[in-house]
């Protein structure tokens, strides 16, 4: 076998070796998508179950405000939320055709929405009728509770359905983060597997081309000696020069794919508020555009007692109570205003364009208001309370991990007050 040709074999196999690393982490990374949809469709079913219920809900309120006002425009809120039962229903449907035990609790679910539907259509029937005695029948359908008694009985089996979600969800999570891991560790080894190679690959040259090259230079030495010289067969290495600028361009994919792999999502996969990663650069840009006419304020939130509770009632309850207390965040601040999970039970809200202190008051009492109804779980019932601390700028900083430090302190400054409090640093100090 020629020189040349064992060159292109060694060269070929360390190409070859190269090409079957990114074809793994290919597919691994194709694996990674398609748990990654995985989750995305489970949170999907979550959502539709959610929207499921707010829509009988809305059907229920629509038609109690007929019933008692008989004014036809709330029929409108009311056939509308009937349609979006359909579809919410039906969607819930298609996304757990594979999962029998979800289909078993949604065929007792369409079965619970029926008669809840069933109640709502009569009672809104026998109003329209506009007779005396009709309305007395639809009123008295009312006060059998029976309608009350469905809704909890539909709740009831939402939740079932949504814990089972919640479960799988939880697994499906730790999958793509174990594949996301793996990934990052394969892509990790290739680095010095790489070097090796190309050491190898050195001494290889050096031992196929450069040794011969020296028994050249002695055959040289010989022949001006008079001596004869030893014949030696020299191959070109030009097609080795080529298969190296191969490998290199190998190489720039290999370490492109890493960065790639290296890229954080910016929400958190729990609550799906913004992860901690984005709030440094976040606060930093919006500390710019304040001024004292529009303050900004961030708001430092820790649940009260949530080791007590993860401890108490294990870490899936606990995972509920963030996200529940996530969404009930989300609902209270404003369209502009930016909620972010800082650490375990911890969360942050920048509120921008607060132009006086009773704004910024005024918002973490509605915060603390959606607070004071008590969270549900099947049979769990939780009264989860906040500790909430306030630093705004520019009044107390223009620099952000001091105004995040402020926060902080002002929020273990109410955790030394009454439940569901929360502290401004430094308020005493201002003016409104």
């Amino acid at each position: 076998m020629s020189l040349r040709a064992k060159f292109i074999l060694l060269l070929s196999s360390i190409f070859l070796v190269v090409v079957a690393n990114t074809f793994i982490i290919y597919v691994l990374d194709k694996q990674g998508q398609a748990k990654l949809e995985a989750v995305i469709h489970t949170h999907d079913a979550l959502d539709e179950s959610e929207k499921l219920y707010n829509q009988i809900t809305n059907a229920e309120t629509g038609q109690r405000g007929y019933l008692l006002t008989q004014d036809l425009n709330y029929l409108e809120p009311y056939y509308t939320a009937l349609e979006q039962v359909k579809q919410h229903f039906l969607t819930i449907n298609k996304l757990t055709l594979n999962n029998p035990e979800q289909q078993d609790t949604l065929t007792e679910i369409d079965e619970l929405v029926d008669k809840k539907l069933a109640e709502l259509a009569l009672t809104v029937t026998l109003v329209m009728q506009g007779t005396p005695y009709a309305l007395e029948e639809a009123k008295a359908i009312v006060l059998t509770n029976e309608g009350k008694k469905y809704m909890d009985q539909i709740r009831e089996h939402i939740l079932l359905f949504q814990n089972t979600e919640l479960a799988k969800l939880e697994q499906q999570n730790a999958d793509y983060q174990k594949n996301r891991l793996f990934i990052t560790h394969f892509v990790t080894l290739q680095i010095p597997l790489m070097l090796i190679l190309l050491v190898f690959c050195a001494f290889y040259i050096n031992a196929k081309l450069f040794k011969p090259l020296k028994l050249l230079i002695q055959n040289t030495d010989q022949l001006e000696k008079g001596e004869k010289p030893k014949t030696l067969t020299i191959s070109s290495h030009d097609e080795i020069g080529y298969v190296l600028k191969r490998f290199a361009r190998m190489s720039d994919i290999v370490y492109e794919r890493t960065s790639k792999l290296n890229f954080q999502a910016s929400h958190d996969h729990l609550t799906g508020v913004l992860n901690r990663t984005e709030l440094k650069p976040a606060l930093k840009q919006a500390i710019t555009t304040c001024s004292e006419d529009n303050k900004l304020a961030v708001i430092f939130i820790d649940i009260n007692k949530f080791k007590q509770l993860n401890d108490e009632y294990g870490h899936l309850i606990g995972d509920q109570v963030l996200i529940e207390t996530a969404k009930r965040i989300t609902s209270s601040v404003r369209a502009d205003d930016d909620v972010y999970r800082y650490g375990g039970d911890e969360f942050v809200i920048i509120t921008h364009n607060i132009a006086k202190y009773r704004h910024i008051n005024a918002m973490i009492t509605h915060l603390l208001a959606r607070f004071d109804n008590p969270f549900v779980f099947e049979q769990l019932t939780l009264n989860i309370s906040l500790s909430i601390g306030v630093a705004l700028a520019p009044d107390h900083s223009l620099d952000h991990q001091e105004l995040l430090r402020l926060a902080d302190q002002a929020m273990y400054h109410a955790k030394h007050e009454l439940k569901n409090s929360y502290h401004i640093y430094n308020n005493y100090n201002q003016e409104d």
